[in-house]
């Protein structure tokens, strides 16, 4: 009888800890799904975008897929020096120069405008740029960036092969683009942008006022601080000679700090987009006349500071 009413007091005990234990697994449970709602509410699932598909706005003399954050102002100085393809008007250093200054403002963390002057070829160029869509580290439904870009550039001088229009109408060429990008890893990126050009005047024996052209562009970081990128442009449905050459560019970028510096070599003479993708003079090679040095520096200038959350 002894042990009878042992066993049975300990199977009471036993039932006694296991409700006990089920009791407080359930309000563990209870307490633990409360807490995660409430983390839920305090840290929202905040989009995780790549940054950094291309360090600038622009690749070599063609514009990249990036748009700086909002309140941001980037400053860009380009310079190119080349030699005439007569040896008998050789100088010591180089025979021509051009310079561009520009400025480029972020409106909003996917809009930014942007406008500049080029010296060599008097041009005057106003860009919009647009990010529709940001790629995304944290999920795959966002694998690519894609943006609008829009240009429209004014003649104010003839140059080279390019005689300025007597009508000032037709002096305006207008370049349309949808620039796709993405970044692989953090060293590399590639970029393609379908390219749609109007020329209000008719240059280089061209039987059209309407162009189509595929640009290639890519970026491959070097080090911490150094980076080589390149990009081509070919435009469809013209005989490369007399009516251009399809525009190459060669760079390498040295970042310090907010400062980009650039060293590029291409055929392209001007830094507008119509008259880099369409009005290129020579191909791309190491002969003079052909071959453009070009040194840059762009600055970043952050205007408005991001604000600090106060708990």
């Amino acid at each position: 009888m002894l042990c009878l009413d042992l066993n049975t007091s300990l199977m009471k005990i036993n039932r006694y800890i296991l409700l006990s234990m089920t009791m407080f697994c359930g309000m563990y449970l209870a307490t633990a799904q409360d807490l995660l709602e409430i983390l839920d509410k305090e840290l929202p699932d905040t989009p995780q975008y790549t940054q950094a598909t291309f360090k600038a706005n622009r690749i070599t003399f063609g514009q990249s897929v990036e748009t700086r954050k909002k309140g941001t102002l980037e400053i860009m100085l380009g310079t190119k020096y080349w030699n005439r393809a007569e040896s008998s008007r050789r100088s010591f250093a180089s025979d021509l120069f051009t310079a561009r200054i520009g400025l480029e403002y972020a409106f909003t963390d996917r809009f930014t405008f942007g406008a500049g002057v080029t010296s060599f070829d008097g041009i005057i160029n106003g860009l919009a740029k647009y990010r529709l869509v940001r790629q995304r580290d944290d999920t795959n439904k966002s694998p690519i960036s894609i943006t609008l870009f829009q240009s429209t550039s004014f003649l104010t001088r003839s140059y080279g092969k390019i005689v300025l229009p007597e009508d000032s109408s037709d002096r305006f060429n207008y370049v349309s683009k949808v620039i796709f990008a993405r970044k692989f890893d953090r060293n590399f990126s590639l970029q393609l942008s379908p390219t749609y050009i109007h020329a209000n005047s008719r240059q280089l024996n061209y039987e059209t006022n309407d162009f189509f052209a595929m640009g290639f562009a890519g970026r491959y970081k070097l080090s911490n601080h150094v980076s080589l990128a390149s990009e081509y442009h070919y435009v469809a449905g013209r005989d490369e000679g007399l009516q251009g050459y399809n525009s190459f560019g060669l760079g390498v970028n040295w970042e310090v700090s907010d400062l980009i510096l650039q060293f590029s070599l291409t055929n392209a003479v001007s830094f507008d987009e119509a008259g880099t993708i369409l009005f290129g003079p020579e191909n791309f090679n190491f002969q003079d006349g052909a071959l453009h040095i070009g040194v840059s520096a762009t600055y970043i200038f952050h205007l408005k500071k991001q604000k600090l959350r106060k708990d």
